[in-house]
């Protein structure tokens, strides 16, 4: 680990063809593959709420969209609302491998999952909790050197809100720094 607490020599490579990752965990060329996940406290339940809130809007405006919300250790997948065509799953066994993999992931802002999205060249969207000093200041900072993610804030993101910001950034090409 260097001084920031994350895994120094990650090497995306090894993560192999991302055509063929995708073939691996299931996911279809003619789907578009949104991961949504918060970590491994309940904190994140809000922020679950209102992605799953958005993603009847965002399938209409990206109807090869599949989506799958990470409930967590801490999140009961039953108290969270559902939607035909929603997936909600309370644990993805080797969760990197399906963010290397997706077309698009929704966080919560943690160093960790960012920093794999960001040298995988996956686009995502973040919400930095609100008094989340590392998220909001040391995350953030290093996302916008490497001019990775798309930060979004929680209170000013209501669903349909979400919904656009989805099909915007679903697939796109991104150019992070290395």
């Amino acid at each position: 680990f260097d001084f920031t607490g994350y895994i120094t020599g990650f090497d995306p490579a090894d993560l192999g063809d991302r055509s063929k990752l995708r073939s691996e965990l299931g996911y279809g060329d003619d789907e578009r593959v949104c991961i949504v996940t918060v970590g491994g406290s309940g904190v994140g339940a809000g922020l679950l709420r209102r992605v799953i809130a958005a993603f009847p809007q965002a399938k209409e405006r990206v109807p090869e969209l599949r989506m799958i919300v990470v409930a967590g250790p801490r999140i009961d997948p039953e108290s969270l609302p559902s939607h035909h065509g929603l997936e909600v799953v309370p644990y993805v066994h080797n969760l990197y491998r399906h963010l290397a993999a997706c077309d698009l992931a929704v966080v919560q802002g943690g160093l960790t999952t960012s920093m794999e999205l960001t040298a995988n060249k996956r686009p995502f969207l973040y919400f930095p909790l609100r008094h989340h000093f590392e998220q909001n200041f040391h995350v953030r900072h290093r996302l916008e050197q490497y001019g990775a993610g798309r930060r979004m804030d929680y209170d000013d993101s209501p669903p349909e809100q979400i919904a656009a910001a989805i099909a915007q950034e679903i697939g796109r090409d991104v150019d992070y720094l290395d």
